[in-house]
């Protein structure tokens, strides 16, 4: 299968534009668009995507390449899943030889999982039994097909026996979670798919329609090699166009709630895969925005998950809103019971995570609330935030701003929170191969004639030096074409080619003394080092042949100046 080509035809049909926006904010800014890069955490943008080159490329973390590699990096995807995923985006026929795939591959995982999520979908129209739970849930039609919700029927092999019926391999059946030991994982639940950023159903989360005393009423799909609770968010798929038309999320606590807040139409809510919300999870949330309103329960449980949920997010630099529920109710039974405008009141009345620990923790003394809530404040790097915590904090205990501040020094040094957050500069300085390298990528007219003045095998860069020769050897064969290049690299060399790509263009007009002088610089560099080497040896006879050769070079050099 030619590969590369396919990938050059997506490159041609996907705008990297509109790829990477629906992920990241971008903002124009002259030829290319900016952003926060969405791998490493940071507060100036150095996130920067070239419409005309078609790459992206981070300063700060180093990242960078083509949509190919951006859909990889962000989804954390092989090669394949990743042109499978773009070739239908691009309409593409593409489908991966069994030579590229390992015996139990992700593609097959998918696939699978696809099925599943069907014969559910199937067993769910079946029972009127679960489709009346559903309903009573408050749940819509509408809402049963955006989720995709099904049921798994009270019988301990009918998922088994279906998939075996479509020739699925019994290692595939097992290495899924799906079944274990021949026997269904879900029985006599309502079925909820988990899908991942780009739509594909990679787990279930099953609730019981009867609770029996000695089974969980929630369970989700064990941990495989494409689903890992920790690090997917329930009903992102579905929210994150809202989320950032909106410019927040709204974090609820459970898989009705997400449901029931699209169906009424709060469309930006998420949720944890029923455990405690992880640095993983906010990080999807981070690419699109930096605000979050956590929607929880008011009792000591809603409480304290809120609290624990600030961790992550000061850590990511979120600016938080918190709105509490009354005791024993979540943002379903309320919106089935008293409808959208009621939770909206909620809403409009979230307060701040000062608030949080100084007006709704009475059990502990207000020192001890401070303390606690300068312990998690201190994970925060936005100084303007900060600021405005600490004023609120200030205002609401009369303890002064500077007393305050100090002692959240302390705790930072305790905790040993302080180091700086890197900042980004445009001034990057490249060693002459480097430079060299940079002008064959803008100027791929001047290959040939820089390769006839250099010599490769002298390069002290490696990577520079296996540039370099792969650019040879396509010229050479009268194959050389940028997107050509790109698709022979490996994902630390389309960083690296990325960042020099991106550097600004050299003047028309100063490109040959650009050119002539580098390549001067870089000969005087190899006689040096082969000065060394014959004065470590003694070589008197090389040693005289080599200064002699750089006092001309340097005459040349100094004729031109």
């Amino acid at each position: 299968m030619d590969y590369q080509k396919i990938v050059e035809e997506i490159k041609e049909k996907v705008d990297i534009i509109d790829f990477i926006g629906e992920f990241i904010d971008l903002k124009k800014t002259g030829q290319n668009y900016r952003a926060l890069c969405p791998f490493h955490s940071e507060k100036t943008p150095s996130f920067f995507v070239s419409p005309s080159k078609k790459i992206w490329h981070c300063f700060g973390c180093g990242k960078g390449g083509d949509v190919l590699t951006f859909l990889m990096e962000y989804e954390n995807v092989d090669f394949h899943e990743a042109l499978s995923i773009l070739a239908k985006r691009a309409g593409i026929h593409f489908s991966p030889s069994q030579k590229t795939l390992s015996p139990v591959s992700k593609e097959k995982f998918y696939e699978i999982y696809k099925i599943a999520a069907l014969f559910y979908s199937d067993q769910l129209k079946k029972s009127q039994r679960a489709k009346n739970y559903v309903l009573s849930r408050g749940i819509n039609e509408s809402s049963i097909e955006l989720f995709a919700i099904g049921y798994a029927p009270d019988e301990k092999d009918a998922l088994y026996n279906y998939l075996k019926t479509l020739n699925f391999d019994d290692n595939l059946i097992r290495r899924s979670a799906l079944v274990s030991n021949n026997y269904d994982f879900f029985r006599d639940r309502i079925i909820i798919p988990i899908h991942d950023s780009t739509g594909r159903i990679i787990g279930f989360g099953g609730r019981l329609i009867e609770q029996k005393s000695e089974l969980p009423k929630y369970i989700n799909s064990p941990d495989t090699t494409i689903f890992k609770k920790g690090e997917n968010l329930f009903g992102f798929w579905q929210a994150k166009k809202f989320i950032k038309e909106k410019g927040y999320a709204t974090l609820v606590e459970g898989y009705m709630d997400v449901i029931l807040c699209h169906q009424y139409g709060f469309k930006n809510a998420v949720a944890p895969l029923g455990t405690a919300v992880t640095l993983e999870q906010l990080r999807k949330i981070k690419r699109i925005t930096n605000k979050l309103l956590f929607l929880f329960d008011s009792d000591e449980a809603g409480i304290t998950a809120a609290e624990r949920s600030l961790v992550p997010a000061f850590q990511l630099g979120f600016i938080v809103k918190i709105a509490l529920l009354r005791e024993n109710e979540d943002p379903a039974s309320i919106l089935q019971r008293e409808g959208a405008n009621s939770l909206k009141n909620y809403i409009v009345r979230a307060f701040s995570p000062a608030e949080l620990f100084i007006e709704k923790r009475k059990k502990k003394n207000l020192t001890e609330r401070i303390h606690d809530f300068l312990s998690i404040l201190g994970y925060l790097k936005d100084s303007i935030y900060t600021d405005q915590l600490l004023k609120e904090l200030s205002e609401k205990t009369d303890i002064s701003e500077m007393s305050l501040r100090d002692e959240l020094k302390k705790v930072r040094t305790e905790a040993k929170q302080n180091k700086e957050m890197s900042s980004f500069s445009k001034e990057i300085l490249l060693n002459e191969e480097e430079f060299l390298l940079r002008l064959m990528l803008a100027h791929p007219e001047k290959i040939n004639y820089i390769l006839q003045f250099i010599s490769i095998e002298d390069f002290e860069n490696n990577l520079v030096k296996n540039l370099i020769l792969t650019i040879k050897k396509l010229y050479e064969d009268g194959q050389y074409s940028l997107e050509k290049f790109l698709n022979l690299l490996d994902q630390k060399e389309k960083g690296f080619i990325s960042k020099l790509i991106m550097i600004s263009e050299i003047e028309e007009n100063s490109l040959e003394k650009h050119i002539t002088d580098c390549i001067k610089r870089l000969s005087i560099k190899t006689v040096d080092k082969k000065i060394k080497e014959a004065a470590k040896l003694g070589d008197e006879k090389s040693l005289y042949e080599l200064i002699r050769k750089k006092k001309i070079l340097l005459e040349k050099n100094n004729e031109r100046e």
